[in-house]
Protein backbone atom coordinates (compact mmCIF):
# COMPACT_ATOMS: atom_id res chain seq x y z
CA UNK A 1 0.00 0.00 0.00
CA UNK A 2 1.70 3.53 -1.04
CA UNK A 3 1.03 6.58 0.76
CA UNK A 4 -1.59 7.59 -1.17
CA UNK A 5 -3.75 4.29 -0.42
CA UNK A 6 -2.62 4.58 2.87
CA UNK A 7 -4.38 8.50 2.91
CA UNK A 8 -7.40 7.34 1.08
CA UNK A 9 -7.87 4.27 3.53
CA UNK A 10 -7.44 6.86 6.70
CA UNK A 11 -10.16 9.58 4.90
CA UNK A 12 -12.31 6.74 4.57
CA UNK A 13 -12.23 6.03 8.48
CA UNK A 14 -12.69 9.95 9.44
CA UNK A 15 -15.42 9.94 7.13
CA UNK A 16 -17.03 7.28 8.97
CA UNK A 17 -15.84 8.46 12.35
CA UNK A 18 -17.05 12.33 11.81
CA UNK A 19 -20.54 11.33 10.85
CA UNK A 20 -21.14 8.92 13.92
CA UNK A 21 -19.71 11.60 15.95
CA UNK A 22 -20.09 14.97 14.63
CA UNK A 23 -20.39 17.25 18.27
CA UNK A 24 -17.03 15.27 19.38
CA UNK A 25 -14.64 18.02 19.82
CA UNK A 26 -11.40 15.68 21.01
CA UNK A 27 -12.27 13.65 17.62
CA UNK A 28 -12.29 16.94 15.44
CA UNK A 29 -9.15 17.78 16.83
CA UNK A 30 -7.53 14.98 16.01
CA UNK A 31 -8.74 15.00 12.78
CA UNK A 32 -7.75 18.55 12.07
CA UNK A 33 -3.98 17.25 12.87
CA UNK A 34 -4.27 14.41 10.64
CA UNK A 35 -5.36 16.77 7.85
CA UNK A 36 -3.00 18.97 8.22
CA UNK A 37 0.04 16.85 8.51
CA UNK A 38 0.51 15.69 4.71
CA UNK A 39 -0.98 17.25 1.78
CA UNK A 40 -1.80 13.73 0.24
CA UNK A 41 -4.51 13.60 3.47
CA UNK A 42 -5.85 16.91 2.01
CA UNK A 43 -6.54 15.76 -1.02
CA UNK A 44 -7.53 12.46 -0.34
CA UNK A 45 -10.57 13.80 1.97
CA UNK A 46 -11.35 16.22 -0.80
CA UNK A 47 -12.11 13.20 -3.00
CA UNK A 48 -13.68 10.99 -0.40
CA UNK A 49 -16.13 13.93 1.05
CA UNK A 50 -17.04 14.06 -3.35
CA UNK A 51 -18.00 10.39 -2.87
CA UNK A 52 -20.15 11.15 -0.43
CA UNK A 53 -22.08 14.25 -1.21
CA UNK A 54 -22.95 11.54 -4.90
CA UNK A 55 -23.73 8.99 -2.32
CA UNK A 56 -26.24 11.08 -0.07
CA UNK A 57 -27.72 12.85 -3.30
CA UNK A 58 -28.87 9.20 -4.68
CA UNK A 59 -32.79 8.67 -4.24
CA UNK A 60 -33.23 6.25 -1.89
CA UNK A 61 -34.34 2.54 -3.05
CA UNK A 62 -38.09 1.42 -1.69
CA UNK A 63 -38.59 -1.75 -3.20
CA UNK A 64 -35.80 -4.17 -2.03
CA UNK A 65 -36.41 -7.99 -3.94
CA UNK A 66 -35.30 -10.78 -2.78
CA UNK A 67 -32.23 -12.36 -4.40
CA UNK A 68 -30.57 -15.52 -5.03
CA UNK A 69 -26.71 -15.33 -3.40
CA UNK A 70 -24.92 -15.59 -6.96
CA UNK A 71 -26.85 -13.22 -8.47
CA UNK A 72 -26.57 -11.01 -5.50
CA UNK A 73 -22.98 -10.88 -5.87
CA UNK A 74 -22.97 -10.82 -9.39
CA UNK A 75 -25.04 -7.59 -9.48
CA UNK A 76 -23.14 -5.78 -6.82
CA UNK A 77 -19.70 -6.69 -8.81
CA UNK A 78 -21.55 -5.23 -11.62
CA UNK A 79 -22.78 -1.96 -9.86
CA UNK A 80 -19.46 -1.47 -8.50
CA UNK A 81 -17.63 -1.62 -11.81
CA UNK A 82 -20.07 0.61 -13.17
CA UNK A 83 -19.55 3.02 -10.35
CA UNK A 84 -15.81 2.91 -10.88
CA UNK A 85 -16.26 3.35 -14.79
CA UNK A 86 -18.29 6.33 -14.25
CA UNK A 87 -16.60 8.43 -11.49
CA UNK A 88 -13.31 7.82 -13.42
CA UNK A 89 -14.73 10.34 -15.95
CA UNK A 90 -15.65 12.57 -12.83
CA UNK A 91 -12.47 12.75 -11.05
CA UNK A 92 -10.10 11.49 -13.65
CA UNK A 93 -8.15 8.92 -11.86
CA UNK A 94 -9.13 5.85 -10.04
CA UNK A 95 -8.55 6.90 -6.67
CA UNK A 96 -12.32 7.65 -6.29
CA UNK A 97 -13.69 4.72 -7.26
CA UNK A 98 -11.26 2.70 -4.70
CA UNK A 99 -12.09 4.78 -2.17
CA UNK A 100 -15.95 4.20 -3.33
CA UNK A 101 -15.73 0.33 -2.98
CA UNK A 102 -13.73 0.26 0.52
CA UNK A 103 -16.80 2.74 1.65
CA UNK A 104 -19.34 0.69 0.59
CA UNK A 105 -17.55 -2.62 2.11
CA UNK A 106 -17.39 -0.58 5.37
CA UNK A 107 -20.95 0.70 5.49
CA UNK A 108 -22.38 -3.22 4.61
CA UNK A 109 -19.82 -5.30 6.26
CA UNK A 110 -20.03 -9.00 5.36
CA UNK A 111 -23.31 -8.52 3.66
CA UNK A 112 -21.91 -10.52 0.26
CA UNK A 113 -20.49 -13.01 2.72
CA UNK A 114 -23.68 -14.27 4.50
CA UNK A 115 -25.63 -14.31 2.06
CA UNK A 116 -22.72 -16.92 0.50
CA UNK A 117 -21.99 -18.69 3.04
CA UNK A 118 -23.52 -21.71 4.83
CA UNK A 119 -22.40 -20.92 8.05
CA UNK A 120 -20.82 -17.85 9.35
CA UNK A 121 -19.74 -16.76 13.09
CA UNK A 122 -20.91 -13.39 13.85
CA UNK A 123 -18.41 -10.66 15.66
CA UNK A 124 -17.83 -11.44 19.17
CA UNK A 125 -18.41 -14.99 18.52
CA UNK A 126 -17.40 -18.84 17.51
CA UNK A 127 -19.33 -21.29 16.18
CA UNK A 128 -18.91 -24.77 17.05
CA UNK A 129 -20.02 -27.07 13.70
CA UNK A 130 -20.38 -31.11 14.08
CA UNK A 131 -20.06 -31.85 10.37
CA UNK A 132 -22.33 -35.38 9.43
CA UNK A 133 -18.84 -37.25 8.73
CA UNK A 134 -17.85 -37.10 12.51
CA UNK A 135 -15.06 -34.11 11.67
CA UNK A 136 -15.78 -30.54 13.99
CA UNK A 137 -15.18 -27.40 12.64
CA UNK A 138 -14.58 -24.25 15.15
CA UNK A 139 -15.38 -20.52 13.12
CA UNK A 140 -13.74 -17.67 14.61
CA UNK A 141 -15.66 -14.21 14.64
CA UNK A 142 -16.50 -12.83 11.51
CA UNK A 143 -15.94 -15.99 10.09
CA UNK A 144 -17.98 -17.92 6.64
CA UNK A 145 -17.41 -21.32 5.25
CA UNK A 146 -19.35 -23.27 2.59
CA UNK A 147 -19.81 -26.78 2.51
CA UNK A 148 -19.94 -30.00 0.37
CA UNK A 149 -19.70 -33.20 1.26
CA UNK A 150 -20.52 -36.22 -1.49
CA UNK A 151 -19.83 -39.38 -1.40
CA UNK A 152 -16.30 -38.87 -3.48
CA UNK A 153 -15.12 -36.06 -0.83
CA UNK A 154 -15.69 -33.86 1.68
CA UNK A 155 -15.42 -29.75 0.56
CA UNK A 156 -15.07 -26.90 2.53
CA UNK A 157 -14.23 -23.06 0.67
CA UNK A 158 -13.25 -21.07 3.96
CA UNK A 159 -14.96 -17.77 2.45
CA UNK A 160 -13.67 -14.84 4.88
CA UNK A 161 -12.06 -15.36 8.50
CA UNK A 162 -10.38 -17.94 10.15
CA UNK A 163 -11.30 -21.86 11.08
CA UNK A 164 -10.07 -24.59 13.20
CA UNK A 165 -10.39 -28.32 12.12
CA UNK A 166 -10.15 -31.45 13.76
CA UNK A 167 -10.87 -34.26 10.74
CA UNK A 168 -12.26 -37.64 11.23
CA UNK A 169 -9.79 -39.30 8.73
CA UNK A 170 -11.24 -41.86 5.62
CA UNK A 171 -8.75 -42.85 3.47
CA UNK A 172 -11.37 -43.34 0.57
CA UNK A 173 -12.81 -39.56 0.90
CA UNK A 174 -10.53 -36.60 1.07
CA UNK A 175 -11.17 -33.82 3.40
CA UNK A 176 -10.28 -31.09 1.64
CA UNK A 177 -10.01 -27.06 2.46
CA UNK A 178 -9.74 -24.02 -0.19
CA UNK A 179 -8.83 -21.25 1.64
CA UNK A 180 -7.66 -18.35 -0.64
CA UNK A 181 -5.06 -19.70 -3.60
CA UNK A 182 -4.31 -22.28 -1.11
CA UNK A 183 -5.74 -25.71 -1.11
CA UNK A 184 -5.08 -27.78 2.19
CA UNK A 185 -5.91 -31.65 2.52
CA UNK A 186 -6.20 -33.24 5.55
CA UNK A 187 -3.62 -36.70 6.40
CA UNK A 188 -5.16 -37.40 9.79
CA UNK A 189 -5.16 -34.23 12.22
CA UNK A 190 -6.31 -30.98 13.65
CA UNK A 191 -5.11 -27.26 11.72
CA UNK A 192 -6.12 -24.02 11.42
CA UNK A 193 -6.81 -21.78 8.38
CA UNK A 194 -6.53 -18.17 8.21
CA UNK A 195 -6.99 -15.85 5.56
CA UNK A 196 -6.32 -11.96 6.29
CA UNK A 197 -4.93 -9.49 4.31
CA UNK A 198 -4.84 -11.40 0.92
CA UNK A 199 -2.68 -13.70 2.84
CA UNK A 200 -3.52 -17.71 3.87
CA UNK A 201 -1.81 -18.97 6.77
CA UNK A 202 -1.98 -22.99 7.69
CA UNK A 203 -0.87 -23.68 11.22
CA UNK A 204 -0.99 -27.88 12.12
CA UNK A 205 -1.75 -28.58 15.66
CA UNK A 206 -1.25 -32.15 15.15
CA UNK A 207 -0.62 -35.06 12.20
CA UNK A 208 -0.64 -33.88 8.61
CA UNK A 209 -2.06 -31.60 6.49
CA UNK A 210 -0.68 -31.18 2.78
CA UNK A 211 -0.86 -27.85 0.92
CA UNK A 212 -0.73 -26.78 -2.10
CA UNK A 213 -0.70 -23.21 -4.29
CA UNK A 214 0.10 -22.18 -7.54
CA UNK A 215 1.27 -18.32 -6.52
CA UNK A 216 3.51 -16.51 -6.61
CA UNK A 217 5.19 -19.98 -7.87
CA UNK A 218 4.18 -23.61 -7.32
CA UNK A 219 4.25 -25.06 -3.97
CA UNK A 220 3.42 -27.73 -2.20
CA UNK A 221 4.66 -29.71 1.03
CA UNK A 222 3.39 -31.97 4.07
CA UNK A 223 2.80 -29.56 7.14
CA UNK A 224 3.25 -31.54 10.30
CA UNK A 225 2.61 -31.27 14.10
CA UNK A 226 3.71 -27.41 15.15
CA UNK A 227 4.57 -26.29 11.69
CA UNK A 228 3.16 -23.38 9.56
CA UNK A 229 3.28 -21.93 6.02
CA UNK A 230 1.20 -18.79 5.04
CA UNK A 231 0.83 -17.94 1.30
CA UNK A 232 0.42 -14.41 0.07
CA UNK A 233 0.50 -13.40 -4.15
CA UNK A 234 3.65 -12.15 -4.27
CA UNK A 235 5.17 -13.99 -1.43
CA UNK A 236 5.63 -17.75 0.74
CA UNK A 237 7.34 -18.31 4.31
CA UNK A 238 6.89 -20.70 6.86
CA UNK A 239 8.32 -21.70 10.35
CA UNK A 240 7.44 -23.50 13.54
CA UNK A 241 5.70 -22.68 16.62
CA UNK A 242 4.42 -24.76 19.61
CA UNK A 243 1.81 -26.50 18.71
CA UNK A 244 -0.69 -26.20 21.59
CA UNK A 245 -0.59 -22.26 20.58
CA UNK A 246 -2.14 -23.08 17.40
CA UNK A 247 -6.11 -22.33 17.84
CA UNK A 248 -5.73 -20.73 20.77
CA UNK A 249 -8.03 -18.19 19.84
CA UNK A 250 -11.34 -20.73 20.28
CA UNK A 251 -10.14 -20.46 23.93
CA UNK A 252 -10.18 -16.50 23.82
CA UNK A 253 -6.58 -16.48 24.24
CA UNK A 254 -4.40 -14.30 21.90
CA UNK A 255 -0.79 -14.97 21.55
CA UNK A 256 1.75 -12.79 20.11
CA UNK A 257 5.42 -13.64 19.95
CA UNK A 258 7.17 -11.01 18.83
CA UNK A 259 4.66 -10.32 16.28
CA UNK A 260 3.76 -6.86 14.35
CA UNK A 261 0.92 -4.35 16.08
CA UNK A 262 -0.57 -4.91 12.78
CA UNK A 263 -1.65 -8.46 13.25
CA UNK A 264 -2.68 -8.43 16.53
CA UNK A 265 -4.87 -5.75 15.53
CA UNK A 266 -6.08 -7.92 12.97
CA UNK A 267 -6.58 -10.57 15.17
CA UNK A 268 -8.84 -8.13 17.64
CA UNK A 269 -11.09 -6.91 15.05
CA UNK A 270 -13.15 -9.73 14.53
CA UNK A 271 -13.72 -10.00 18.06
CA UNK A 272 -15.12 -6.54 18.76
CA UNK A 273 -18.26 -5.03 17.95
CA UNK A 274 -16.20 -1.53 17.25
CA UNK A 275 -14.14 -0.24 14.16
CA UNK A 276 -10.40 0.10 15.31
CA UNK A 277 -8.61 2.91 13.65
CA UNK A 278 -5.26 3.20 13.48
CA UNK A 279 -4.27 6.78 12.87
CA UNK A 280 -0.40 6.92 12.88
CA UNK A 281 1.14 3.44 10.11
CA UNK A 282 4.28 3.35 11.65
CA UNK A 283 2.76 2.14 14.75
CA UNK A 284 1.24 -1.50 12.89
CA UNK A 285 4.81 -2.20 12.24
CA UNK A 286 6.05 -2.35 15.53
CA UNK A 287 6.29 -6.02 17.60
CA UNK A 288 4.83 -7.12 20.89
CA UNK A 289 5.13 -10.29 23.12
CA UNK A 290 2.65 -11.13 25.03
CA UNK A 291 -0.39 -13.17 25.99
CA UNK A 292 -3.87 -11.15 25.47
CA UNK A 293 -7.72 -11.93 26.46
CA UNK A 294 -9.24 -11.93 23.31
CA UNK A 295 -13.23 -12.35 25.29
CA UNK A 296 -12.08 -8.37 26.49
CA UNK A 297 -11.07 -6.95 23.35
CA UNK A 298 -10.71 -3.15 24.51
CA UNK A 299 -8.30 -4.61 27.20
CA UNK A 300 -6.46 -6.53 25.08
CA UNK A 301 -6.10 -3.11 22.30
CA UNK A 302 -4.95 -1.26 25.11
CA UNK A 303 -2.52 -3.59 26.63
CA UNK A 304 -0.96 -4.08 22.96
CA UNK A 305 -0.10 -0.04 22.11
CA UNK A 306 0.11 1.38 25.25
CA UNK A 307 3.48 0.54 25.86
CA UNK A 308 4.58 1.79 22.80
CA UNK A 309 2.71 5.28 24.32
CA UNK A 310 0.07 4.23 21.93
CA UNK A 311 -3.82 6.30 23.39
CA UNK A 312 -7.38 5.22 22.89
CA UNK A 313 -9.90 7.40 22.47
CA UNK A 314 -13.72 6.04 22.76
CA UNK A 315 -15.17 8.20 19.76
CA UNK A 316 -18.27 5.95 19.86
CA UNK A 317 -19.96 3.29 21.74
CA UNK A 318 -19.06 1.57 18.00
CA UNK A 319 -15.27 2.88 17.27
CA UNK A 320 -12.12 3.37 18.89
CA UNK A 321 -9.35 5.25 17.43
CA UNK A 322 -5.23 4.53 18.36
CA UNK A 323 -3.36 7.78 18.58
CA UNK A 324 0.80 7.83 18.97
CA UNK A 325 3.42 9.97 19.07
Amino acid sequence: MDESQKAEAEAIDWSLLLNEEPDDQALRHEFEKWLSEKPAHAIAWQQVTAISDIIRSAPPNRQVAPVRPVAFQSRIQALLVFLQKRWRLLFGSGVAATALCAALLLIIPDLITRFLADQYAPAGTTRTLHLADGSDVVLAPRSAISIQISAQERHIDLIQGEAFFTVHHENSRPFIVQAGKVRAQDIGTAFDIQIAHHETTVRVRDGVVHIAASTPRIYARDLHGGEWARVSDTDIGDGTLPPETVGAWKEGVLIARNDKVGDMITALRPWSGKRIVVMKQALLGKRVTGVYDLRNPDAALRLIVSPLGGKIIHVTPWANLVVSP
